[in-house]
């Protein structure tokens, strides 16, 4: 036993270490609320909202606003929160890369195995889509760990469902009326939300891990979006937003994501009545 503890306690204390040594950010995330380049927003019906002093009041204004419309848009599609992330607002590109792996896009997740999670929003991160992305990720994380979200949630389904509450890339009614898009769950009537660029669509099996995702260059970047865009549209045009929910909560028990994944699909369409036309 005292072999076992001298083994297993000095690797307990070296994986955080390490994992803090290998990214910086998550240990200035960590440290934000003793940062003096940053305040706590008051009155945020929502986890702590931290914004750099460089923010202005019309900022902060429409950042509160856009806070609420993305936890409202969570709680449509999701049922009620259950993420604990807390927020960090960087205007300033240079804070920005100082709190987020890479410095780019408009905003990051960054999640530990020890179960704290971080949203940073950058200059273009204060819109609600980029909130409701954000929020959808750690959505995921809250419900299933980080352990199981890295092992078992492949990277385009994980990508996909935030797309589904970024109305720059998706559309509501598709998980909001889904037996009217079942057919074409792309057609929205509308003009379509982002253009992507004109190259070969990248298979699913090739967008498993983060590294697939997001290895290539901005092209392949955004493809990879689409395809995860359109794959989880199609389904939700088939399963709804209930199907969401099943899913997290049928692997959160223990089950397989790929099998879970199939089978609500096919349960629903045997279930659901075809209608002539």
């Amino acid at each position: 036993m005292r072999w076992l503890f001298r083994s297993v306690f000095p690797l307990l204390v070296a994986l955080p270490i390490g994992f803090m040594l290998l990214y910086p950010q998550v240990l200035r995330c960590m440290r934000v609320e003793h940062s003096a380049e940053f305040r706590v927003m008051p009155d945020m019906d929502s986890n702590p909202v931290y914004v750099s002093q460089t923010a202005t009041a019309r900022q902060q204004a429409r950042l509160a606003a856009h806070v609420w419309t993305a936890h409202k848009r969570i709680r449509e599609f999701m049922g009620a929160r259950r993420g604990r992330a807390i927020l960090i607002y960087c205007p300033q590109q240079a804070d920005y890369e100082q709190y987020c792996v890479g410095g780019e896009g408009a905003g990051c997740s960054l999640g530990t195995p020890w179960g704290a999670s971080y949203l940073v929003l950058g200059p273009d991160g204060n819109n609600a889509d980029v909130i409701a992305h954000e929020l959808c990720h750690d959505e995921l994380f809250a419900r299933l760990g980080w352990w199981r979200v890295k092992r078992q949630i492949p990277q385009w389904f994980n990508e996909g469902l935030a797309l589904m509450v970024d109305y720059r890339f998706s559309n509501p009614a598709v998980w909001q009326h889904p037996d009217r898009n079942a057919d074409n769950p792309t057609n929205f009537g509308g003009p379509a939300p982002m253009v992507f660029p004109n190259r070969p669509m990248v298979k699913l099996s090739d967008l498993e891990t983060t590294r697939d995702f997001f290895g290539g260059d901005a092209g392949h970047i955004l493809l990879a979006y689409q395809t995860a865009a359109e794959e989880v549209a199609r389904w939700l045009s088939v399963v709804g937003k209930a199907g969401v929910r099943s899913l997290v909560d049928a692997v959160a028990a223990g089950s397989d994501f790929g099998q879970t994944y199939r089978q609500l699909e096919r349960d629903k369409r045997r279930t659901t009545p075809t209608t002539s036309r």
